[in-house]
């Protein structure tokens, strides 16, 4: 990328926010810089670092932090600070101030606004943003241009007086906001959009919070039903949910399986907090589930451990990404395991043959562009062995 008289390569995995090409409201804001020049700054939700280190590198003295809730991001943010050998920046996995020391405290908060993070967010953001800063401090958010009317009007319900703003793109708007005393409770409740219903066995629904940002496009539902159809009615004694998001399948599989012991994991920490909190209502949190946080099916358990694994695929995370998650599951196997995934009429069709080659997967059902594979390990035989 290139910002001023600087030119940073930066490797850009799949699935994360401007993959194809540095937004536009990252370039705005990187021109639109305070004057001064900081002895800190904190970039939040910095992505793949296309904001944070091009400061880094202007700001060698500078003292940076970069914080990312998606654990993929966070990995190529620092991959690109060590390339680029910035010594000056540390980059860590964080829900918004959340995970950030209490007395910490920056002379720059950057921060390009997620688009559907939600209203109640971006007036937390704005007010615990101007609590973290330095008597000298500065936060700048870029948000799109839809979004000034929201920002104005969360800064007047706050009472977050001296925003002002201080750039205008053909999309976007910069807003600038000065030190200040406010400061608002991170919980997860400050991202919550609304409640969904999922029916975990007869007789027993669940009601579930989910994020504003929640991605589930319209076949989300019928793949949920079709894989809960697949599971086994063996109850299993270990099982691994990979891609948990905010907790549909790992609670579900607690309510069917409730002598079972689960472990969810999910990359986005905002989905685990949100699967926390959804155990927690529905009742079935407890030392029977654990959630944890990393970016691959593998990350969470060991060969051989898991008695079912059930996983939900990513179209967006790409052909590699697909494959390396069967792999997994075929490899976390105990011998009479089976995994059961949920893929996308597409992913079968065009990558499924060429992932799945010698570890025995059978699509078990289809129904409205949704399939079900199943993998299995018999006893006595090799991970990924036909049964």
């Amino acid at each position: 990328m290139r910002t001023g008289d600087l030119a940073l390569p930066l490797d850009v995995p799949f699935d994360v926010f401007a993959s194809h090409a540095v937004d536009d409201g990252t370039l705005l804001l990187l021109r639109s810089l305070p004057g001064s020049p900081p002895a800190s700054f904190l970039d939040l939700g910095c992505g793949y670092g296309a904001l944070g280190l091009p400061v880094a590198a202007r700001f060698p003295r500078a003292r940076g932090l970069l914080v990312d809730r998606d654990l993929l991001a966070v990995r190529a943010s620092a991959h690109n600070a060590r390339s680029l050998a910035l010594g000056n920046v540390e980059v860590r996995p964080g829900l918004g101030y959340r995970d950030l020391a209490r007395e910490e405290r920056f002379d720059w908060i950057l921060c390009n606004v997620p688009a559907r993070i939600g209203e109640r967010a971006i007036g937390h953001f704005l007010a615990s943003g101007s609590a973290k800063l330095t008597a000298r401090g500065e936060l700048r958010v870029v948000v799109i241009r839809d979004l000034r009317e929201v920002v104005e009007a969360q800064a007047g319900r706050l009472h977050l007086s001296g925003l002002r703003k201080v750039a205008l793109g053909r999309r976007h708007a910069v807003y600038a906001l000065p030190p200040g005393a406010a400061s608002l409770d991170e919980t997860e409740d400050v991202y919550a959009r609304d409640e969904t219903s999922i029916e975990a066995l007869p007789g027993r629904t669940l009601r579930l919070s989910r994020p504003q940002d929640a991605s589930e496009d319209p076949e989300h539902r019928t793949r949920l039903a079709l894989l809960f159809e697949a599971l086994p009615r063996k109850p299993p004694r270990r099982i691994l949910s990979y891609r948990s998001g905010y907790g549909a399948v790992p609670l579900t599989l607690r309510a069917r399986y409730p002598e079972a012991h689960v472990v969810a994991q999910d990359r986005d920490l905002l989905a685990l907090a949100f699967a926390r909190k959804n155990a927690g209502t529905t009742g079935l949190s407890g030392e029977g589930l654990r959630l944890v946080g990393c970016l691959f099916p593998s990350e969470a358990m060991g060969p051989g451990e898991a008695d079912l694994i059930v996983g939900e695929s990513s179209a967006p995370a790409g052909p590699a990404v697909f494959a390396r998650e069967l792999r997994d599951a075929r490899d976390l196997c105990a011998p009479g395991g089976e995994a059961v995934i949920a893929v996308t009429e597409k992913q079968a069709r065009e990558w499924l043959a060429g992932a799945a080659e010698g570890m025995g997967a059978a699509i078990l059902a289809r129904r409205q562009g949704a399939c079900v594979v199943r993998i299995s390990r018999p006893r006595g035989g090799r991970p990924g062995s036909a049964s």
